[in-house]
């Protein structure tokens, strides 16, 4: 019986040792699934946070687009006011080009589609039956979210963002709809980073899909209503699920997001079998190491056991068996305290992980009291780990006001009861400084649903508030830009008419000297405007530029007269340049402008004269002296500066904001350094400001360095060539009649003949019935074919024919126009003398 027994013990050792082994295997496994799980919902959640801040500038984005879309059709009167008007289809097309690119669309009340960003005339189609315009016909909604649709004009994936439009009564006048582009949820980029099938999703509230990463015209229509998603979301505004969904039929692990002050929620998900990819490898692993290891062990024992029953025998053979199961059974041992250890390591890793994040963390028990902190959290709180563990987290020293902890102690009340709680408070760090601070509470339950622990997170907002008023700063002064820039484009043509007809009428009226100061005063203050709306260009940046190669010793040595002329004789101008100074790359007229400026501003900062200093010299960027945003390169700096009064702190920070002056009323329209920070600027420079009270002011310019040498510079006062010009047959074209009858009767004085025409088409076919057209000067903004539009079709059709451009600003983006002569508005007759001069000698050549 002896060996029998022998053999059992054998069998019962063994099995007790793989029992063992597996079970602590098997309970570490479980352990590193759920920590898998928890690091793919962190993961998610962040994703899904990425994607509620793009989905908010996206629905901004498109409700400050409908706003202006609005406020435009009332401009103009109404949606009848607009059928077939083809400027407000240019005017959409403009707005979405300056946008993210969305297409436009107006609808008439009856559900017509009147103009659109992307075609014209817009298409006869009835659009009454779109749940969109349903909505707001019906149920008067101001503001619609529309699902999911698949252009077939453009083939993409979009979505609807709708607006009521109504008549000064209030009666329904129409609907804007923006479509929305969504290249952000529709890409498939995340998998490099998240793993391969990893998706971010926009829904509505109603469940319908408006965007999701791969979206396929098959797929559009789908909704969530039926799944764990929607009825999660219905209840709460974020959080993770598992949930199967209908566009590929997978378990994810996806979180989600509601977006506030909007019907959308954005998710991120991933597929379970890929959140679990290398846990399950971990398994695969683990099960052949203990099969083998079970092998090894069933060898042992038989051989143990037939040892055993050998042991009336051979018992030198049975003490060999039990000595290599007691080595079998140390290896093992060993490898069980190896993988405890491993285990140890891991805790420390994620420990390191939960300590080194910038989340403010906290691990609260039931009752409110803190159980842990994180590194982050205590740093912030300035205190150490034994005087945070063990309070309660709305008794902290770090909320300022009985109010604020109230109000937590009720937030976590309610967490424990599982109602999860997010809010933004304000808290007092460790360094007396109150904060922003976002504070979520989320419940953590157990295997069978009971709440044991609150996750308690804090985000500090500091900088997201911070780039949320520098976004809102930029965003207005664009607008303004914009509205500027416009405003001059049109102001200009205004003054052409008026500067060409008082110079005609100069010419035709009896000299006498009352008339002629009349008109001189006249000329003054069109010239004056004409400078001012320099002045607004230069600011919106849309001023055109023909950047060249300058000898900025040379530019100022050839307007020093000028300047000393503007400065008076109590102000000395001092000028130090170096004669081996790399040229600048800049329009030099535009810089000479820019310097006349700059030199009545400090000859006003000077009232009992003074002297101002002109300087210049090479540098580079970055450099702690370069202006802000300025990119790395090479650049020449040229600065002026003043012995004035100067500038105080407040004065300084808003000496370049557009209409900002410190002179009385009537000295100043605020234009001048906004103007040239606006030429700096869009030469590829930038413009540096520094001023103290008493002690002057230094206005520095950088521009970017020329790629060879600067030619010679023509002075101001030198003669364009002379000789008799041949009359010539010309072409006008241009679609305000005044500027177009105006231009004629300057050509005509100039011993020219002149016919005009009003639109492209219409200059086409009076060239095709009047082959005596010897020239063609043309205005560019025009509606259906633009001037650089005409202007190319002429030169591959009739390239003998010189044609010219006559422009407010540089309306024209991008290079390749070099060849096209231009002519700035408001220009003077003798401009246009000598555009023709200079077209006729081209054509002679």
């Amino acid at each position: 019986m002896a060996p029998y027994r022998v053999s059992l013990a054998i069998l019962a050792l063994v099995l007790l040792f793989l029992a063992t082994l597996i079970g602590l295997r098997v309970t570490s496994l479980a352990e590193d699934r759920a920590a898998t799980l928890a690091r793919t919902e962190a993961a998610m959640r962040n994703l899904a946070r990425v994607g509620e801040q793009y989905a908010r500038r996206v629905f901004e984005t498109a409700d400050l687009v409908s706003q202006q879309v609005v406020d435009r059709v009332a401009e103009l009167g109404g949606m009848e006011n607009l059928r077939g008007d083809v400027a407000i289809h240019h005017w959409l097309r403009d707005l979405s080009a300056r946008s993210a690119g969305d297409y436009l669309m107006l609808t008439d009340a009856r559900g017509r589609p009147v103009t659109t960003s992307y075609t014209h005339p817009a298409p006869p189609t009835d659009l009454s039956d779109r749940r969109w315009f349903r909505m707001h016909a019906e149920a008067g909604a101001e503001r619609h979210v529309g699902e999911a649709l698949h252009s077939r004009i453009t083939d993409e994936v979009l979505f609807t963002y709708t607006r009521i439009l109504r008549r000064p009564d209030g009666a329904f006048d129409g609907v804007v709809q923006v479509a929305v582009r969504t290249g952000f949820f529709q890409g498939n980029g995340l998998a490099a980073e998240f793993g391969d099938g990893t998706a971010m999703g926009l829904f509505d509230t109603d469940g319908r899909v408006l965007a999701r990463t791969g979206l396929t015209a098959e797929q559009v229509g789908l909704s969530v209503r039926d799944t764990p998603l929607f009825r999660d979301l219905s209840t709460r505004p974020d959080g993770t699920v598992r949930a199967v969904l209908p566009f590929d039929g997978v378990e994810r692990v996806l979180a989600f997001r509601r977006l506030d002050g909007w019907p959308v929620v954005v998710t991120a998900s991933i597929p379970l079998d890929q959140a679990l990819a290398p846990w399950k490898r971990s398994v695969k692993w683990w099960v052949e190491v203990l099969g083998a290891v079970a092998v090894g062990l069933g060898l042992l024992a038989a051989l143990a056991i037939r040892m055993a029953n050998r042991e009336a025998r051979a018992r030198s053979d049975l003490a060999a068996a039990n000595t290599a199961l007691r080595e079998a059974a140390a290896g093992l041992e060993g490898r069980v305290a190896s993988r405890t250890r491993d285990l140890a390591a891991s805790e420390m890793r994620f420990r390191a992980i939960f300590d080194s994040t910038f989340q403010l963390m906290t691990l609260l028990d039931r009752d409110g009291f803190v159980l842990e902190a994180n590194e982050t959290a205590l740093g912030f709180l300035g205190l150490e780990r034994a005087a945070v563990i063990g309070r309660r987290l709305a008794e902290l020293p770090c909320w300022p006001d009985g109010a604020t902890s109230a109000r937590l102690a009720e937030a976590t009340a309610g967490a424990m009861r599982g109602t999860p709680w997010r809010g933004e408070m304000v808290a007092r760090g460790g360094d007396g400084q109150l904060t922003p601070v976002e504070v979520s509470l989320r419940p953590v339950r157990d295997v069978e649903g009971r709440i044991t622990w609150l996750i308690a997170e804090g985000h500090d907002l500091t900088e997201l508030k911070a780039a949320e008023t520098k976004l809102r700063e930029a965003q207005k002064m664009e607008a303004l830009g914009q509205l500027t820039g416009g405003v001059a484009h049109d102001f200009n043509n205004l003054l052409m008419v008026v500067l060409g007809n008082l110079g005609l009428l100069r010419k035709r009226l009896p000299p006498d000297p009352r008339i002629t100061r009349l008109l001189d005063g006249a000329q003054q203050g069109a010239e004056r405007g004409a400078a001012l709306t320099q002045r607004m260009l230069a600011f919106a940046r849309r001023q055109e530029l023909r950047p060249e190669a300058v000898d900025l010793a040379q530019l100022v040595r050839g307007v020093t007269p000028l300047l000393e002329r503007s400065a008076g004789p109590t102000v000395r101008i001092a000028a130090d340049l170096p004669a081996d100074l790399p040229p600048a790359l800049a329009d030099a007229n535009q810089l000479e402008l820019a310097l006349l400026n700059l030199v009545v501003n400090a000859r006003d900062a000077m009232p009992d004269g003074g002297v101002i200093e002109i300087t210049a010299a090479p540098v580079e960027a970055p450099s702690a002296a370069a202006p802000a945003g300025l990119l790395p390169g090479r650049y020449v700096r040229l600065a002026l500066r003043d012995n004035g009064a100067g500038m105080d702190t407040q004065t300084l920070a808003r000496a370049t904001e557009p209409f900002f002056t410190t002179k009385g009323v009537g000295r100043g329209s605020g234009l001048g350094l906004s103007m040239v920070q606006g030429l700096a600027q869009q030469s590829g420079g930038g413009l540096r400001l520094a001023s103290q009270p008493g002690a002057g002011t230094t206005v520095e310019i950088w521009l970017p360095r020329a790629g060879a040498t600067a030619d010679a510079m023509p002075s101001r006062g030198a003669q364009h060539g002379s000789g008799a010009t041949p009359a010539r047959h010309v072409l006008v074209v241009d679609d305000d009649p005044l500027v177009a009858a105006g231009t004629a009767m300057l050509l005509e004085d100039l011993g020219h003949s002149a016919v005009v025409a009003t639109s492209a088409a219409e200059a086409l076919a009076r060239l095709a019935r009047e082959p005596g057209v010897d020239m063609v000067l043309t205005d560019h903004a025009m509606p259906g074919m633009t001037g650089m539009e005409l202007a190319e079709r002429l030169r591959r059709e009739r390239p003998d024919l010189p044609v010219a451009l006559a422009t407010g600003y540089a309306e024209l983006a991008g290079t390749g126009h070099g060849w096209l002569p231009r002519l700035t508005k408001p220009y003077r007759q003798e401009e246009l003398a000598e555009l023709v001069r200079r077209l006729t000698r081209a054509e002679a050549a």
